[in-house]
């Protein structure tokens, strides 16, 4: 599972999605998540599956590495469904033990899991079409007035491109100590969760010891190349909005008046 994880990792191809300025991205995934947790009625989260099959067709990114992104919080989904599902009061369905199931389970426990699930799909297009660079770039400038308060801004986009890049790097670390410890004939698929749980604790450690090491090795190399927060810098490609990218602000514009005008009417 640990080898699947795609989540905050950059799918390099071409389409209009990849080509976008990165603080319309940005602000599409705000509203996307914002809209999102506004929905009350279940029957359209579905609208909002068929906007994710879009724009991931649309940014010519697998359905195979999409869904790979959800094998990282499968259990996340698991135990939220499973939680809401015994644990809401409601006209009970069934009953066993000390547990009931209620009809007003089912629906949360549909509605928090979904609503999960999309969110995550929704978020994870934003890194699989914006590389780390892009994304900070776009933070900063959309950012920018904040500085008027004294707010290190480019400091924080910073720590962002710097956690973006690390998270491919620990993923490529965690595979190599997972061969070294499967060489040594530690079993990480074929066990019980238990076994399994324990054999990945092991990895914590070293995975630890090497993240340090790597920030270090960064830090320093920062320095010498004369990397200094408090002075400006100078961009080589400058964030220019394009038509599509204004196409996208309407677009988002009336999706979130429509989403709001039907929370407001109770749908």
């Amino acid at each position: 599972m640990i080898r699947d994880i795609t989540i905050g990792q950059y799918y390099a191809n071409t389409s209009v999605v990849h080509n976008m300025d990165p603080r319309t991205k940005l602000m599409g995934v705000l509203v996307y998540v914002l809209t999102l947790f506004l929905v009350k009625n279940p029957l359209l989260y579905l609208v909002y599956l068929g906007i994710v099959f879009v724009l991931y067709h649309v940014s010519k990114v697998p359905l195979s590495f999409m869904l790979k992104g959800l094998k990282g919080i499968i259990i996340l989904l698991i135990f939220t469904f499973c939680f809401r599902l015994i644990c809401t009061p409601g006209n009970v369905v069934a009953k066993f033990w000390i547990f009931q199931i209620t009809e007003e389970g089912i629906i949360k426990a549909i509605s928090l899991t979904s609503r999960i699930a999309l969110m995550i799909l929704g978020a994870s297009l934003l890194s699989y079409t914006t590389t780390p660079k892009e994304m900070a770039d776009g933070l900063e400038k959309a950012l920018s007035g904040l500085e008027k308060f004294h707010i290190p801004v480019h400091d924080m986009t910073v720590i962002v491109m710097i956690a973006f890049r690390f998270i491919p790097i620990l993923l490529e670390e965690i595979n190599v100590l997972m061969d070294a410890q499967a060489a040594r004939g530690v079993e990480f698929e074929k066990c019980s969760v238990l076994k399994k749980c324990k054999n990945v604790l092991t990895l914590l450690m070293p995975l630890f010891m090497s993240t340090v090491r790597r920030s270090s090795d960064l830090a320093m190399a920062m320095e010498a190349r004369g990397y200094s927060g408090d002075k400006p810098t100078s961009k080589m490609y400058p964030l220019v909005y394009q038509k599509r990218d204004r196409i996208a602000y309407v677009v988002l514009f009336f999706f979130a008046v429509l989403m709001t005008s039907l929370r407001i009417c109770h749908v």
